[in-house]
């Protein structure tokens, strides 16, 4: 080892001399080392898949470290992924391709945001929030209570997905965790709190940071993603809230950790849920569209 850079809270580059660097993502002290090993099983999955992700640095990567579990992993050489339409047809058909894939049996409940929720599904997640945003309510002023109810019932809409077609999810699927690798094969990094949970979900997530600010990005993800789903009438029906809902979540995280103002995060709930329904309405003819889904 010749150097150690941190990349972010909990992540740092492990330089080494004569090696491939490493990436070591050191969690939280609540987090399990069953949930660490966890990601390192769907690591090993993926790698017998055939499936382009970051790989274990070790037969044996989870360790733990005054108390904390750390996983290591080779560091992908390369650049994250831009918002190109382009680059946005490439993400549409990872995310087709990991969706196709058979989960491993046992895999373990996932797709909730790390920073919310240890390990757990979209439920765990948008229960993490609402709690989060309780927490918050003592610190409301009267002449604001208004405005809070506003956020409360924003949080409400949306929708944890349950009861749909599940797949094998990654919790974040956006362009920061594709890395295109010095080959130009595009990587998906960063697995902390994947597993098993319903597949819309992570599309959902994909769209909307897809057509948050342009809605050509949209056709590129669904076209792409068509290739190799079809997704079900109730995932269709279902999908303007499933895109909405974590934004949403952002807006309570936001605000009751004091990152934003309330009136900010309350005046940004009916552009949320209207701009999910556009993207909605825009996704689902391509959705729909004859393809060479599996």
């Amino acid at each position: 080892m010749t150097g150690i850079e941190q990349l972010d809270i909990g992540v740092f580059r492990v330089e080494r001399r004569g090696g491939r660097d490493w990436i070591a993502r050191v969690f939280p002290a609540a987090r399990p080392l069953d949930a660490a090993r966890g990601d390192a099983d769907i690591l090993r999955y993926l790698e017998q898949a055939d499936f382009p992700a970051e790989r274990c640095a070790q037969p044996e990567p989870v360790t733990s470290y005054l108390g904390q579990a750390v996983l290591v992993t080779e560091r992908v050489a390369g650049r994250a992924t831009d918002g190109a339409r382009t680059s946005l047809d490439l993400l549409g058909d990872l995310l087709g391709r990991l969706h196709a894939l058979e989960p491993p049996t046992a895999a373990r409940p996932g797709g909730g945001w790390h920073h919310l929720v240890l390990q757990g599904a979209p439920l765990d997640e948008l229960l993490a929030a609402r709690s989060l945003l309780d927490d918050a309510r003592p610190m409301v002023p009267p002449s604001q209570l208004a405005l809070y109810e506003r956020l409360r019932d924003g949080l409400a809409l949306a929708d944890d997905c349950e009861g749909l077609p599940e797949a094998l999810i990654h919790p974040d699927f956006v362009p920061a965790n594709v890395i295109r690798s010095s080959s130009g094969e595009p990587v998906l990094v960063d697995w902390t709190g994947a597993g098993r949970g319903p597949r819309v979900w992570s599309l959902a997530f994909l769209l909307w940071a897809a057509g948050a600010q342009d809605l050509g990005g949209v056709d590129a993800v669904a076209s792409a993603y068509r290739r190799h789903v079809e997704l079900e009438p109730a995932e269709l029906e279902r999908l303007g809230a499933a895109i909405a809902s974590r934004p949403l979540v952002f807006a309570a995280w936001a605000f009751s950790t004091g990152r934003e103002q309330l009136e900010d995060v309350a005046d940004r709930l009916p552009t949320i849920t209207a701009r999910a329904e556009t993207i909605a309405d825009r996704a689902r003819p391509a959705l729909q569209a004859p393809g060479r889904a599996n």
